[in-house]
């Protein structure tokens, strides 16, 4: 009855959501234009390094292209279900909104994360997808049935690019505003828009650790092409856990310190 509950309220936010896109047309054809031109620079930087050499720390161009289209996917996804949700989060504490959320019989998290969605990024999960099929063959990944790792990878860049967006918003119970942690987030988030390996190793530890951005595309392209060791499973599955567990202490520490609107 639970689920059902969520699956229900979901479906509401998302027709919400879905209307409020027909109304602003312009706004799809602003926010595709935008992304086109962030993924068109994206893929020219590649283009320009390989042309001037075969690979780049072991990645060919055919093999960085398969990874763009894992990252682009993925990060389309966050822009989709979250994105919209992060930029007013600060709201939820600073004016009090959080108070209606709370009175909700339906976990406040829940409504919090999933209020907005930005479904303008939909193409954008499709283009994605295409240039990943498009350089999959020639870049080595085995398709077939393999395409379900491909989506189950995409998934887990996903839950990545959440945690760690969330740990940098949380902080908003103890502080005024969170946009210097927000901008700080989006000055890492360059790291995952390059395969991991071509970085030195102190920063690569750092992405695959207490800053895990590989995680959102580089692992999954690594893992789908050449696949993992057991620790390096291992070590992405705790680093999650561990950004979830941290997550969560916060979340409920936070609450505590919550002073509603009305307070």
């Amino acid at each position: 009855m639970g689920l059902i509950r969520y699956f229900d309220v979901y479906r509401i936010q998302l027709k919400n959501n879905f209307v409020r896109e027909a109304v602003y047309r312009t706004n799809f054809l602003t926010a595709v234009t935008v992304d086109l031109t962030w993924m068109g620079i994206e893929i020219s930087l590649f283009s320009v390094l390989y042309a001037n050499t075969q690979t780049l720390a072991g990645w060919t161009r055919e093999q960085v292209y398969f990874f763009l289209g894992i990252f682009f996917a993925s990060d389309a996804l966050f822009t989709i279900l979250f994105q919209r949700n992060f930029w007013s989060f600060s709201d939820l504490v600073n004016k009090g909104e959080l108070d209606i959320l709370l009175t909700k019989p339906i976990h406040p998290l829940f409504l919090a994360l999933t209020r907005s969605m930005n479904l303008t990024a939909v193409f954008n999960v499709v283009l994605g997808f295409v240039i990943s099929y498009r350089y999959a063959e020639v870049a080595g990944f085995a398709g077939g049935w393999h395409w379900l790792e491909w989506g189950a990878w995409l998934i887990f860049g996903l839950y990545a690019a959440l945690q760690m967006r969330f740990f940098s918003s949380i902080w908003i119970f103890w502080t005024d505003r969170s946009w210097a942690l927000s901008r700080l987030y989006y000055q890492f988030f360059a790291f995952a828009t390059k395969p991991d390996t071509i970085y030195p190793k102190a920063i690569r530890y750092l992405i695959l650790t207490a800053l895990p951005f590989a995680l959102i595309g580089s692992v999954p392209a690594r893992a789908l092409l050449h696949g993992l060791d057991s620790r390096e499973y291992l070590g992405a599955a705790l680093v999650l856990l561990a950004f979830t567990v941290v997550n969560s202490i916060l979340w409920s520490w936070g609450l505590r310190r919550y002073q509603s609107a009305s307070s």
